[in-house]
């Protein structure tokens, strides 16, 4: 609804792209022995997962331990020399071919198919195998990075085979140390730093509106940064103290800046006027935003100093942050 999305004329300036994992068996015509080596690492750890004959998966693991030592690469190798390797059967042989022609293995695809996301990641995580993620896979129900952070953080581990008071510790600091790595953090890593920078710029600032946006105001369980909005045009260099804040880049209305642990901050700056409108749109997701302003075609929701009053014009109760993930809040504020 190009008319309704005229309500917030550069809502998409600020929808972040959706972020995924890179498939290093994608298609690539030269495989290296590595990546075909974890090729069957990965279908071993699958099927590993989903219970499948032990010989089977001990058989593709040790084609991984063999096929990355070999000193000739097996893109340059005919059958007749793939299957002369030690420890690889014909089986084994039709899927080196099958990955050197194509550059990926149809039983991948087929494991990947019946396996959530945010299971495959955990098989990432160095020290976490598939027999213990299998085990808080079916136990827990968990199916993700950050449920397994909630679990960890609510003892739930530890009643668990094979787990305990050490191992779940030990994981947690992995969990968080892999969510660091790929740029995403639990929300309740931030929490405590985006309110005391709350709480800071208040003091300097207090008479200026500040609040938080994005998925750090709705709560998110993965959030990628503490972000914050201020009606300033300009920010004084007394927000920026090197060891509690350190600015890293700015634009005219768009700070960057690092914690004194590293966590990424961003600041949205804009005028007190404005202040509600910025506030909203910058909140919800991309999903809920545009379900809402297509509820109320022709509808100028610019130049709102309250977040409330956005929603009086659109004839709706408040919807909290941390319901504005989806678009189905909208249809529920309507009934």
């Amino acid at each position: 609804n190009e008319h309704a999305l005229g309500a917030f004329p550069d809502f998409f300036e600020h929808i972040r792209p959706e972020l995924f994992l890179c498939d290093i068996f994608a298609e690539n015509e030269m495989m290296t022995n590595k990546e075909i080596a974890k090729a069957f690492q990965y279908l071993g750890n699958l099927m590993e997962l989903h219970g499948e004959n032990k010989f089977k998966v001990r058989s593709y693991q040790n084609a991984y331990i063999q096929l990355r030592k070999l000193p000739r690469p097996l893109a340059e190798m005919t059958d007749e020399e793939i299957g002369a390797l030690k420890g690889v059967g014909k089986a084994i042989a039709s899927k080196i071919r099958e990955l050197l022609d194509t550059g990926t293995l149809a039983a991948i695809r087929e494991y990947e198919a019946k396996t959530p996301e945010g299971i495959r990641q955990m098989l990432q995580i160095k020290g976490f195998g598939p027999k213990k993620i299998q085990v808080i896979w079916r136990e827990l129900g968990v199916e993700s990075i950050g449920e397994l952070l909630y679990a960890c953080n609510e003892n739930r581990l530890i009643d668990l085979k094979g787990f305990g008071d050490k191992t779940q510790a030990d994981l947690k600091k992995k969990l968080e140390y892999f969510q660091k790595s790929q740029g995403k953090y639990h929300y309740a890593t931030l929490e405590p730093e985006g309110l005391a920078i709350l709480g800071h710029f208040k003091k300097i600032l207090p008479d200026a509106p500040i609040g938080p946006v994005g998925a750090f105001r709705r709560k998110a369980n993965i959030v990628e940064k503490i972000s914050l909005l201020v009606a300033a045009t300009e920010l004084p260099e007394t927000c920026f103290d090197g060891d509690f804040l350190r600015k890293t880049t700015q634009t005219d209305d768009l700070i960057h800046a690092l914690t004194a642990n590293d966590l990424p901050v961003e600041i949205h700056l804009c005028e007190a006027a404005d202040f509600g409108s910025k506030q909203f749109r910058l909140t919800g997701s991309e999903a809920f935003l545009k379900a809402f302003v297509a509820a109320c075609p022709g509808v100028d929701f610019r130049k709102l100093d309250a977040e409330t009053a956005v929603f009086e014009r659109a004839g709706l109760p408040f919807i909290a942050p941390e319901m504005r993930e989806d678009a189905w809040a909208v249809e529920l504020a309507k009934a």
